[in-house]
């Protein structure tokens, strides 16, 4: 059957994804792509994207519309957050389709979530009772309450990893102010936000993206482990806190970069991401994240087998 591939246009990153469809219905990756774009850091104060970015993001995408064509894909591709929020988003969309013969969609915060909560079912299981699946992402933070594997409520909020580190941490050396001005001004955003998880005993939580996964790492390599598939890694807060205390005690990059499982191209922007992360199991008295290594983009894909099945199947 012919193979199928996403890409995603995100804040942080852009990535390609493609995979087969076995005999079984299960999605096997064959071929990864990424490469740490940072669209988000090229958005001006009057919100337009870098005359800069977009030639280099359109020059990657015309490399990944070969490797699509490589591998004869079948292909959707999307765009998130930086894209929702830039004002020349249909001029950048528009060179896409023309310079690299990719139609790119962007999508909203509602769909990001529902797809990013596809990818988790697709991955670990459509997990029993009340889950809140979270994607930290660098330009948004997206979650979904599911219930027994169903998605009852969503909600995007504007402010990711990225937008924590510029806004709030600001430059190096990151500051406990800093840190506790980025603490504040979290828990003002999500706060309302947070209204349909409340009043909910037994609620999990789930989170997948980049950021969670290389706290993850962090967490392992702190204890001595060195561990490259951290999928259903369960994290507890003393772990959580732990990677977090030792973000924040590496105010440089230098000393960030020198953290046990550090990735360089998240260096400046973990902490961020980790205190959206903290934010949430706190308002939300959660004991645990478990780490799903599968999200949007395999929501995409599951999505792109399952509109090849007949009718009714």
């Amino acid at each position: 059957m012919r193979p199928i591939a996403v890409i995603d246009v995100g804040s942080n990153s852009i990535c390609l994804m493609t995979g087969l469809v076995l005999r079984s219905g299960r999605i096997h990756v064959i071929d990864k792509l990424k490469d740490a774009a940072r669209m988000r850091d090229e958005l001006g104060e009057d919100g337009t994207l870098s005359e800069a970015a977009i030639e280099r993001a359109v020059a990657l995408l015309k490399v990944f519309r070969t490797q699509v064509d490589e591998f004869d894909a079948e292909l959707r591709a999307v765009a998130t957050a930086t894209l929702r929020a830039a004002r020349n988003t249909p001029e950048f969309v528009e060179r896409v389709r023309q310079e690299a013969g990719i139609e790119l969609e962007v999508i909203s915060g509602e769909q990001e979530a529902r797809l990013a909560f596809r990818g988790v079912v697709e991955g670990m299981g459509a997990p029993p009772g009340d889950v809140l699946c979270a994607d930290v992402g660098g330009g948004s933070t997206e979650l979904v309450l599911g219930r027994d594997g169903e998605v009852a409520y969503t909600v995007s909020i504007p402010v990711g990893a990225l937008v924590v580190a510029k806004q709030w941490l600001g430059p190096d050396p990151v500051s406990p102010q800093a840190v506790a001005r980025a603490r504040k001004e979290i828990d003002h955003l999500l706060r309302p936000a947070l209204r349909n998880f409340h009043d909910l005993p037994h609620l999990r939580g789930i989170a997948t993206s980049g950021t969670i996964q290389r706290i993850a790492r962090i967490a392992a390599a702190l204890d001595g482990q060195v561990r490259t598939d951290v999928d259903r890694m369960v994290l507890g807060r003393t772990e959580f806190a732990r990677v977090v205390a030792a973000l924040e005690h590496a105010p440089t990059q230098r000393e960030r970069l020198h953290l046990p499982g550090m990735d360089p191209t998240r260096a400046d922007s973990l902490l961020g991401g980790a205190l959206i992360h903290a934010a949430l199991a706190d308002a939300l008295s959660l004991h645990h994240w478990t780490v799903s290594m599968a999200g949007l983009r395999m929501g995409i894909l599951a999505e792109l087998r399952d509109a090849r099945r007949p009718s009714g199947n």
